[in-house]
């Protein structure tokens, strides 16, 4: 069905945070040239002295706050670079100006003193321990953490696999953006910061002030503008300090270098212990995740939610590495930490059917979970078919004739943990004679406002042009999480269906003063003995409802997916020609809205499989530093994407929905992998994949 919240959008009304009218001091930060290098001095005096105010992080002074269980950048560390910069782009200061060409004119008299040290550029010079980072902690291994579940069993075939996943940016349309206000008693901020309600907290307990978050459109997210959070702290900062309003917009390359977002970098070794049969029992998985100049991620234990994927196995040995270098910190992008380990889970699959000269499908089969629901130690799969999803897929006869000695078939099976525990808190109001949704973040353009208005029309029974929605901040909604981690599909439905209760509850009390006792609700009156009422002549009524779910794990419901990828060796490169998904998200709220999402996530993991990555060198300066040489495709770089709905309603979600934001992302360059084996007969470890690099190893 259309989409209902892109209207304003269509015509040029979306009020993204650039369209918001401003006066007062633009923003531009001083940035670190070096990976990694001592700060000797600081000298601002040429650019106060010109009229500029100037921030470093010595004239800060902020409380330390953890993000708690959400992946993505914290306040945990220092926010402007004080005795040493770790990563190209590190911001070492705030310079303030009327205009941000002036701003970023008088960024050029900061002088700062840099004493270059030697980098750390990667896992491998990391793990050395001849340079330190954090000299606090003496080595550049931040954290590890083992996990065990099941039976530790290591008989029969053995095999080793050593694996990579490369860095990746969200890369959202519109940058981080922010206007900053100083009040009599805080802050007020208009942002596209995610979770801005909610994550606001944070920059209450870090500043001690009163904020007040105003959600612009977000204009893309998916986890990236979590990080958001630590710039609103120093501009937050700044405007109490000077007491004037800040503006300040992030460019692409800002972005690239220093957003403190992008997706996990991760290193594998993974020993599987199978039979001769296909059927495997037990892995032991070790991975080395790049955190960046970081002490901390979240990214490489999102995976504890799914271990062993899509598969019964009986046990799994689980090590997560978190080790730093010099370059920006990780935060967490679509899947936060998922798409490499299902990944990671499809090359194990791969190689042991290679292994044995069995059929890839056949090895797939034999380890598929195949009753339901199934409680593994570490996660309780709600509801699924996947050997069903796995049949159909082998079924598209028109997909593998296309195989042939330049032509190559991948085939991948996963599934994702959704749905996190927590809550989600909306308001339903009359007005103008429409019911209208109070939401508490800023749309980031999933749907998530159409989704919502759907729901109410469908649970009231009115039309939907009976029907708005309104952002609101964190004075109205102060506990709205909205979108992470594949979670809105359950909470909008539940937090809707109560609020939906609770109108009509209210409104029926109020009813039957009119109509008498006898009172019913239908399709969008109350009717009683003495006539009946329309639901939105209740005008200026309102309620609110928070739902909340909580299961015995973090994670409460699983959707799974089977790709099928064609890709094609033509003119000196890999192109990918054709994609199938059959997916299983539960019951669709609005199975366009699925196949949309779906859509994007797909084409995410096959830019990561065959394009998109942060590339350093080997003194760590950052070569990927615009869109072009990142290596973002268009939509010619991509394939038709086919997208077949097949639903499992799950018996734990209001709706028996199930989130499918995330699981496209790894499944999809799962597929596009094995795709390109079955072409070049070659066995691929690591993504992005080049096919220079490949051939002339092969040479």
């Amino acid at each position: 069905m259309k989409r209902l919240d892109v209207v304003d959008l269509l015509l040029g009304k979306g009020n993204y945070i650039d369209d918001v009218p401003f006066k007062g001091k633009y923003a531009v930060f001083v940035r670190s040239p070096y990976p990694h290098a001592r700060i000797k001095r600081i000298d601002k005096s040429d650019a106060e002295k010109r009229g500029a105010l100037v921030l470093t992080g010595k004239d800060i002074a902020t409380k330390s706050v953890e993000a708690g269980e959400r992946e993505g950048a914290s306040l945990s560390t220092m926010l402007l670079g004080v005795s040493k910069v770790m990563y190209v782009g590190q911001p070492v200061a705030l310079v303030l100006a009327n205009d941000p060409y002036e701003a970023t004119d008088l960024a050029e008299y900061v002088q700062v003193d840099y004493e270059p040290l030697p980098p750390v550029p990667n896992i491998d010079v990391a793990l050395k321990d001849e340079i330190i980072i954090f000299e606090d902690l003496g080595t550049n291994v931040v954290s590890e953490k083992k996990f065990e579940f099941g039976k530790i069993a290591t008989q029969g075939k053995e095999l080793e696999l050593e694996l990579y996943w490369s860095r990746s940016s969200g890369n959202p349309i519109e940058t981080f953006g922010a206007q900053v206000i100083p009040s009599d008693d805080g802050l007020v901020i208009i942002s596209n910061l995610q979770a801005g309600n909610f994550i606001s907290h944070e920059i209450e307990k870090a500043l001690g002030v009163k904020v007040i978050h105003k959600n612009a459109r977000q204009g893309g997210s998916f986890g990236s503008k979590f990080s958001l959070v630590r710039y609103l702290t120093v501009l937050g900062y700044a405007s109490l300090k000077y007491r004037v309003p800040i503006k300040w917009i992030e460019t692409r390359t800002e972005h690239l270098m220093a957003s403190n977002s992008s997706g996990p970098e991760r290193k594998f070794k993974i020993k599987a212990y199978y039979n001769q049969d296909g059927k495997v029992n037990f892995l032991d998985i070790h991975i080395w995740e790049d955190v960046g100049a970081s002490k901390d991620s979240g990214q490489a234990f999102k995976p504890l939610g799914h271990l062993t994927g899509p598969y019964k196995i009986p046990g799994i040995r689980y090590t997560a590495t978190l080790v730093a270098t010099n370059k920006n910190p990780p935060g967490a992008f679509r899947g936060a930490g998922t798409p490499p380990h299902t990944w990671a889970l499809e090359r194990v699959m791969d190689t042991i059917a290679d292994e044995l000269g069995l059929d890839r499908a056949e090895v797939r089969k034999r380890n598929l979970i195949d009753s339901f629901p199934y409680d593994s130690g570490f996660a309780y799969y709600d509801s699924g078919n996947p050997k069903g999803l796995l049949e159909l897929a082998l079924s598209r006869k028109d997909i593998f004739s296309l195989r042939d000695e330049n032509t190559g078939i991948g085939l991948a099976i996963a599934t994702d943990p959704s749905t996190p525990s927590g809550s989600e808190r909306v308001k339903l109001v009359i007005k103008n004679g429409k019911v209208i949704v109070k939401l508490g973040f800023g749309p980031e353009g999933q749907g998530n406002e159409h989704t919502a208005m759907l729901l109410v029309s469908r649970l009231l029974g009115i039309s939907l042009d009976e029907v708005g929605y309104e952002v609101v901040d964190n004075t109205e909604l102060s506990t709205s999480f909205g979108p992470g981690g594949s979670r809105m599909a359950a909470f909008t439905y539940g937090s809707i269906a109560g609020a939906v209760e609770e109108l009509k509850a209210k409104l029926l009390r109020k009813a039957k003063i009119s109509l008498g006792e006898n009172v019913k609700y239908e399709n969008g009156y109350f009717i009683g003995d003495k006539g009946k009422i329309k639901i939105t002549q209740f005008e200026g009524e309102e309620v609110d409802y928070t739902f909340t779910l909580q299961g015995k794990y973090r994670f409460n419901a699983y959707p799974f997916a089977c790709d099928l990828a064609v890709v094609r060796i033509e003119d000196g490169r890999i192109k990918p020609i054709k994609h199938v998904v059959y997916i299983d998200p539960g019951n669709p709220i609005d199975e366009d809205l699925v196949k949309e999402q779906v859509i994007g996530g797909t084409a995410i993991g096959i830019s990561i499989a065959l394009y998109e990555a942060y590339v350093y060198d080997d003194s760590g300066n950052l070569l990927t530093t615009n869109l072009a040489d990142y290596g973002l495709p268009t939509a010619a770089d991509l394939p038709e994407i086919e997208v077949n709905i097949v639903p499992t309603p799950s018996p734990i979600t209001p709706g028996g929905v199930k989130g499918i934001g995330e699981i496209p992302v790894g499944v999809a360059a799962a597929a596009v992998t094995s795709a390109v084996e079955d072409v070049l007969k070659r066995r691929i470890t690591k993504v992005p994949i080049r096919l220079e690099d490949l051939l002339s190893t092969q040479s």
